[in-house]
């Protein structure tokens, strides 16, 4: 019996150790060779997003250090005077003015529509679809002005050409057998907050299109009609406050 058992033994020993040695090798690579690989490609990904990041950023700050620090301040400055950051009502009031005076007519009243907190920077105004579209939010108002003909023309032809940007939504023109000739105008301002978020690191940052420098070029032409005004709009303590369409 003894005879037999070690002649399977003999027989299977080559079986019993290849089958020994088959077995750790494949707990081997289940648990040690395979999540060898993925570690090694997930490192790998890793590197490659690295790589990717530090070239993005390469980019922008070759392009940053290319800018002008003085002329992205200017250009801020000029951007903000036409689109403030706030409803800014005051450079509303100051704009026309400027433009009354400019223009000869008289100001008979100026309406806010929906004016809410006037020194709000809030977001969480909920824009309509058109403000969505144009990216900056608007501030409608209306207002009345009386004068001649051609002094009517010309501050309804210079209203949406100057620095403090309106769109005239609508008006309506009547004239008097006198030759007084009134206009009621229907129109928007625009405010949009500056961001407070800096962007990810793959954002791009490029620089300004041709369409965007023209339109930078466009409102750098556009005069400021308020900047003579602004004082003349501030309370006189001897006398009260004084109207700011006062003729």
């Amino acid at each position: 019996m003894d005879r037999y058992i070690k002649r399977f033994l003999r027989i299977y020993q080559g079986f019993v150790i290849s089958g020994v040695i088959l077995l750790f090798g494949t707990l081997a690579l289940v648990f040690a060779v395979i999540p060898g690989i993925r570690a090694t490609r997930d490192l790998y990904d890793s590197l490659k997003v690295v790589e990717r990041d530090t070239e993005t950023l390469q980019g922008k700050l070759a392009l940053l250090a290319a800018l002008n620090e003085e002329d992205i301040r200017d250009r801020l400055i000029l951007l903000v005077s036409a689109v403030p950051q706030e409803k800014s009502v005051p450079t509303i009031f100051s704009t026309i003015e400027g433009l009354s005076e400019q223009s000869g007519v008289s100001i008979l009243d100026v309406s806010l529509a929906s004016p809410g907190n006037l020194a709000s920077m809030s977001a969480a105004i909920r824009e309509s679809a058109s403000e969505k579209k144009i990216g900056a939010s608007a501030l409608p108002f209306t207002l009345t002005a009386s004068g001649d003909y051609n002094q009517i023309r010309a501050f309804v032809g210079t209203i949406n050409t100057v620095r403090r940007i309106f769109d005239v939504t609508s008006f309506d023109i009547s004239i008097s057998a006198t030759g007084v000739t009134q206009v009621r105008l229907s129109l928007t301002a625009f405010y949009q907050p500056l961001p407070a978020k800096v962007g990810s690191v793959q954002a791009p940052v490029t620089p300004l299109s041709q369409k965007e420098e023209a339109i930078l070029a466009k409102i750098l032409q556009y005069p400021d009609v308020s900047a003579g005004t602004l004082e003349s709009l501030t309370p006189v303590t001897s006398a009260g406050k004084r109207d700011p369409f006062a003729r």
